[in-house]
């Protein structure tokens, strides 16, 4: 593993830079100006190169110390915000929760789940990460997420529990003036004709789908991916293709007829749920906010 640098050497070299002399450096951190030349060896002796050329009294920084002072600042900056904000949490009686929902969840659940654990939880600081699953997942082992929301994917429950909060079906959606809406398909050929619309080609939902339809003698000959299902329902609205999305997200629009609805048979199921990390255990705080997101998804799906 590479040696990293100590905080007191990277505030020794940023405040170097700033003041271009180490007898200055010294008296800002009190601090002897032998001890501030130490530490800038030492911290060359890491990095395996020189940071600081001194011109008589004076001293500037060489081209590797301007890339090295961009990232120390930013270093400092950061452990700096995360100390504020735990003392905080510790003077205040705060708590924080980090989070990863998917870019659907946090259109169309997450903001009603947040205004209700708020109303209960006024002194809990949540944190939202938005990606697709499985990126949630990698934060997740990286420590950076306390639960991820997302689908369920078999790929991934080795390392991390999914606990199922809902599921929903997916669905063919066409403009209201398409062939389809006069004449049904009844053979792979007819499906075969088509541009397919889909969501994100490295998704849980296409892979769901790309395992689903060829076992119903649906071929995806001609196939567009998009990054959003919201983007799938405005290409579809112009007659581009025929779109695959969950009923729900388009229930608006076959409401006013702007998009029609076409049933997948049997229909591809999709699990929405969230990840833990094996040996972690839910605190009151997660168990709260667990039981309003479950009930936001529940409405918006309609389950009974």
């Amino acid at each position: 593993m590479t040696q990293l640098p100590e905080i007191r050497q990277l505030r020794a070299f940023i405040v170097l830079e700033e003041t271009r002399s180490f007898t200055a450096t010294a008296n800002v951190l009190n601090l002897t100006q032998s001890a501030v030349s130490h530490s800038l060896k030492t911290l060359e002796t890491i990095l395996g190169c020189q940071l600081i050329e001194r011109l008589g009294k004076k001293c500037i920084l060489t081209p590797h110390g301007e890339v090295f002072l961009y990232h120390a600042k930013k270093a400092i900056q950061q452990l700096d915000n995360a100390a504020t904000k735990i003392n905080t949490l510790n003077d205040w009686g705060y708590s924080s929760l980090k989070i990863g929902v998917s870019d659907t969840l946090c259109q169309h659940v997450l903001p009603k789940a947040l205004k209700a654990f708020y109303e209960k939880e006024a002194k809990c600081e949540v944190f939202i990460t938005v990606g697709d699953t499985v990126d949630q997942l990698k934060k997740l082992d990286e420590g950076e997420l306390d639960m991820a929301f997302g689908l369920y994917s078999k790929l991934h429950t080795s390392m991390h529990p999914f606990v199922k909060l809902a599921e929903d079906e997916l669905c063919f959606i066409t403009a209201p003036d398409h062939a389809w809406c006069d004449s049904k398909p009844d053979c792979a050929e007819d499906y075969a004709k088509e541009k397919f619309i889909t969501y994100g080609g490295d998704s849980v939902t296409n892979s769901i789908l790309k395992r689903h339809l060829p076992g119903i003698g649906i071929k995806q000959r001609s196939t567009l991916t998009m990054s959003s299902m919201v983007a799938i329902k405005e290409m579809v609205a112009l007659d581009l293709g025929v779109g695959i999305v969950t009923e729900w997200l388009a229930r608006d629009e076959f409401e006013r007829g702007t998009l029609v609805k076409h049933e997948i048979t049997p229909a591809p199921l999709r699990e929405w749920g969230y990840y833990i990390s094996k040996s972690k255990s839910l605190s009151l705080i997660e168990e709260n906010f667990l039981k309003f997101f479950a009930l936001s998804i529940e409405g918006l799906l309609k389950l009974d």
